[in-house]
């Protein structure tokens, strides 16, 4: 079972725009600025992978309508893919938006990113989706970690306050608080409705290209952890803006020879589980055809 937990297919201005920047701050990375949406599906069928999380957040309020048509149409032509909704700050309604979002489009949860989209998590005005989501029963993933590259600070403490006020809402720590990685095993260990997600981290540790050799240290604390806890860990790629090309991502995954076990868990069967709790039936239910 293959599972990218991270993924950004978005519409041709935004995929454009995320390229540009992503060269900006590595001009080799391997992802042509001018790829297009069929090219970056068809990567999938590459590797074979079975489904992917679709993630398409605004950055400005008018834009969360369009991503979210943009999204629930790449759902009903590839079936495969498992759409996130997200919201700006300033959309009013949020309690509708998550709604719709989940009844009429059938999306999984709900994406946030509270550096790129300029939002402290605690704002007031975000409890509404937080509270949407949590009678729902669906998930919210927030960006964490990687602080010195966008210049900003996600205290724990936050993200911590979010899922102790909202004791039913499922969270999922996207970069997993990187290098805070024993803040994220705490939280794994004191709350069962956290999970984690490993984008982009192995790349930052243990590829030449990319790695931040600052947090070299890291490397057994981050191993152990994965060891302990991979049944609430899953992989992600962030295909196109990622450590790499896809293939390579995966790669690098591989040279940690991790367990089998441990590996599985990462690369599909913590997030087959983690779909099946919220749409039961989903993975099992797509026929071959359907998939990449």
């Amino acid at each position: 079972m293959l599972i990218d937990v991270h993924v950004h297919l978005l519409p041709p201005r935004r995929l454009a725009g995320l390229l540009k920047w992503i060269h900006r701050y590595y001009a080799p990375h391997p992802v042509p600025v001018d790829v297009t949406l069929d090219h970056l599906i068809g990567d999938y069928a590459k590797v074979g992978a079975d489904s992917l999380f679709n993630f398409a957040y605004p950055i400005e309020p008018q834009e969360t309508e369009e991503l979210i048509l943009f999204n629930a149409d790449l759902r009903r032509r590839h079936p495969w893919i498992i759409p996130w909704g997200s919201l700006h700050l300033e959309n009013p309604g949020k309690a509708r938006i998550v709604e719709r979002c989940i009844r009429d489009h059938d999306f999984l949860g709900f994406k946030f990113h509270p550096f790129v989209q300029r939002f402290d998590p605690l704002d007031p005005r975000m409890s509404e989706a937080y509270q949407a989501l949590q009678d729902a029963r669906r998930p919210c993933v927030f960006h964490t970690g990687f602080e010195e590259f966008y210049g900003l600070s996600l205290p724990v403490s936050t993200l911590e306050h979010v899922v102790h006020s909202f004791p039913r809402l499922p969270v999922v720590f996207a970069h997993s608080l990187f290098p805070e990685f024993a803040q994220a095993w705490r939280m794994l260990e004191r709350y069962d409705t956290v999970w984690l997600e490993m984008t982009n981290v192995i790349g930052a540790l243990w590829d030449e290209r990319y790695r931040i050799r600052k947090f070299e240290d890291q490397r057994q604390v981050l191993l152990e952890g994965i060891n302990a806890w991979s049944d609430r860990i899953m992989f992600g790629s962030d295909h196109p803006a990622g450590m790499g090309t896809l293939e390579e991502i995966y790669r690098t995954l591989d040279g940690l020879r991790l367990a089998e076990t441990v590996k599985e868990n990462l690369l599909g069967e913590t997030a087959r589980r983690f779909v099946e709790r919220f749409k039961p039936g989903f993975i099992s239910s797509l026929p071959p055809s359907t998939r990449p």
